[in-house]
This record gives structure tokens, sequence and C-alpha cells, in this order.
């Protein structure tokens, strides 16, 4: 989230760019409530300390960690939109979205979870746009573009059960 505001604030001058990057910080956001929504309800529950239903592996985490951290430093720095939104792609690679998607569904939090889905499919397939639109690298919008079909697919197919 932090990392796409300071993007926003890089890229104010052109609207387009600063919408997108604005976008992307505010569905962030959402994601964290969803998660503060998680462990309110765990907490409720009495269940806040016990084990996790998903395992999130702490290299996950600290590769996420390191291209955000990465991406911030260039940012101070200034980056071209292309590097930008490759770094996001790679923000977005990390598949950390996926545990978050799965901790909602495993604690029975199906709207929630769909909401959370559609916010990411919504959020890859600007991010695929924007990529074809401002970078025009076929191997990162190929990367983009599968990215989108799988958590479609995945959408698709939770509402189908």
């Amino acid at each position: 989230m932090a990392l796409y505001a300071r993007l926003a604030r890089l890229f104010a001058a052109n609207p387009t760019m600063h919408d997108f990057w604005f976008g992307m910080a505010r569905d962030e956001a959402r994601h964290v409530g969803a998660l503060d929504l998680v462990s309110t309800v765990l907490e409720f529950e009495g269940a806040l300390d016990k084990p996790s239903p998903i395992e999130l592996e702490a290299a996950t985490v600290r590769h996420l960690n390191a291209i955000v951290e990465a991406g911030e430093r260039e940012a101070e720095s200034g980056l071209s939109v292309g590097r930008a939104l490759a770094i996001a792609l790679e923000v977005e690679e990390t598949e950390l979205e996926d545990k978050v998607g799965a901790l909602l569904k495993a604690l029975q939090q199906r709207d929630e979870y769909e909401v959370c889905m559609r916010l990411l499919v919504h959020d890859l397939g600007e991010l695929s746009y924007m990529i074809e639109q401002h970078c025009h690298d076929s191997a990162l919008l190929q990367r983009s573009d599968n990215l989108v079909n799988r958590h479609a697919e995945t959408l698709r197919q939770s509402g189908s059960h």
C-alpha cells in the first residue's frame, strides 16, 4: 500500500498514472481491512493464538519485503513508468494475495473472500492494461495477463461451488 501511494505521488503530474497508483494503494488498504476483520473475528472466537489454517512461509514475506523496499528506494530516486509497472507485477506475483484469500475462505468469510478476489482481479486487469498502454513489454504483459487469468479462474471456480 505504501509503495503504491509513493508511486501515486511520484507520478502526480500524470493524472492517469496518479489515479492508477492511488487506486492500487486504496485497494491494498481494503486488503489490510480484510485482514483486520479476520484478526477481530479470530479474537472474538478466542482463536487468535491458535495455529493458522494457512501456512505462510517466512521466505515469502522476506521476498515481498525485499521487492517493496527496493521499489521504494528506486521510487525515491525516480523511475520510469515501465519500471514502476514491473515492480508492481513483481509484488502481485508473490502470491501473498492468494494467502489472504485462502485465509478468508478457511475462516468461512465467503463474502469477504469474494470481494477480496474481485478487487484483486480488477487491479490485475488494470495493471495489465497499464503495461500494455505504457510499457510495451510483451513478456511483462504476458506475465500480467497470466496472473489475471489465474485469479479470474479461481474466482470463477469459487462461484460455481
